[in-house]
């Protein structure tokens, strides 16, 4: 990878994208050919699985090249922020299941799917409100 950061980072960025678009596209293909409890399943938690170590591994590459100001920044922001986001995911996601009626009979697998898109959203936000904050205090 590029020693210049953005570059760097766009190279991260990219092969995740790349990564993701190839899981997706053999979820795809699987939901539209197969049931779930079939070889196709195992195919796509294979295809996930892989495009997920694909990511690991870009990344690992770029947190090597961060300076140790970054890196502590980025530290900061994931437990900070994404602790926040979990505080507010978990307000949002009961209010949800508990105060919206038909949502609290739904079945488990979209109840499921709900929490860890409400999770993963939240944390996200908050990760991105705490670095920001922490490179503007340091600024």
């Amino acid at each position: 990878m590029s020693e210049h950061p953005l570059r760097r980072y766009g190279a991260v960025m990219g092969i995740c994208v790349l990564a993701g678009m190839a899981a997706g596209a053999v979820a795809g293909v699987v939901s539209a050919t197969s049931d779930e409890a079939s070889l196709g399943g195992a195919a796509m938690a294979t295809a996930v699985a892989l495009a997920m170590a694909a990511a690991l591994w870009a990344c690992f590459r770029w947190w090597k090249g961060l300076d140790e100001a970054a890196q502590e920044a980025h530290k900061w922001a994931w437990w900070w922020g994404s602790t926040v986001g979990l505080c507010f995911a978990g307000v949002v996601l009961l209010t949800l299941l508990y105060g919206a009626g038909d949502l609290g009979e739904a079945p488990i697998k979209s109840i499921l799917m709900l929490g860890t898109a409400i999770v993963t959203g939240c944390q996200m936000v908050g990760y991105g409100v705490a670095w920001a904050a922490w490179w503007l205090r340091r600024r």
